[in-house]
């Protein structure tokens, strides 16, 4: 469910998901989101509601410092890392207002051009793959798994690449099928809807081409490519998701069983 914030566009509680046995995700637990710099006061009183406890944050030593998060009374920040370095397409150094996105998501588009979207798929590929990647994604985990009441906030730069695998691993240690995490994937589109129009307009008054516009969507949003990609490489290289689950990320049926019996009603 999406939680509707001034300063953020990309925020959603994941309560009310179908996990493991039918058992849904319990409300006001898990919270993903984008990065909280530009959050306003307004936010951090409408996200103090949730009774935050824990704030883990995907991004950069490099993002970090320059669009530190906003304080959130009682939450207790984590620097849980997924990437070593800034990574063009993913990354994202400085936090920008949704009254200053339209114009640098249409630049992204000119500037990778219509196979920006096979070349972005294959950023998400080292999520899963690399030792560096799986430590942050477990130390997130286990952050998770330790929290017993309150809320968790987990965010990279935009809220859909780091934090997208970020929910796909954590979704799937819940039981939620395949189906349901690709259709939560997805609503990153519906959050940046309004500011990808706005770009596609933007590009219009410019005489930009509709090939290049039509990626935009795409490569500022999500595109059902990135995840497949990332399932295809559990699947073929880690054997398939249990596998991963276990041998990558080491976590045996007791962690599993905690966790599920900590988000799930």
């Amino acid at each position: 469910m999406r939680i509707e914030l001034e300063g953020l566009l990309n925020t959603r509680d994941l309560g009310g998901i179908t996990g493991h046995e039918g058992k849904m995700i319990k409300m006001g637990r898990v919270i993903r989101s984008d990065n909280l710099s530009p959050a306003t006061e307004n936010d951090c009183k409408k996200l103090n509601k949730y009774g935050l406890k824990k704030i883990v944050d995907f991004r950069t030593n490099d993002e970090i410092a320059a669009s530190p998060d906003k304080t959130v009374c009682g939450a207790e920040w984590i620097h849980s890392p997924i990437l070593k370095s800034l990574t063009t397409g993913i990354t994202r150094k400085e936090a920008k207002k949704p009254s200053c996105l339209a114009e640098i998501l249409l630049n992204f588009s000119l500037e990778l051009g219509e196979n920006g979207k096979s070349w972005l798929a294959s950023l998400y590929i080292p999520l899963v793959s690399d030792e560096f990647c799986l430590k942050g994604y477990r130390k997130f985990l286990d952050v998770l798994k330790d929290n017993k009441e309150g809320a968790v906030l987990y965010h990279c730069s935009a809220g859909k690449d780091r934090v997208g695998i970020g929910t796909l691993i954590f979704l799937s240690a819940l039981g939620v099928s395949r189906e349901n995490i690709i259709k939560d994937y997805l609503l990153t589109n519906e959050s940046y809807a309004a500011v990808i129009n706005e770009a596609r307009m933007l590009g219009r008054t410019q005489g930009v081409s509709e090939k290049i516009l039509d990626t935009i969507e795409p490569l500022s949003g999500v595109d059902i490519s990135y995840i497949t990609a990332v399932l295809d490489v559990i699947d073929n290289t880690h054997g398939g998701m249990d596998s991963f689950l276990k041998n990558q990320l080491g976590l045996d049926e007791s962690y599993l069983d905690e966790l599920q019996k900590n988000y799930l009603e």
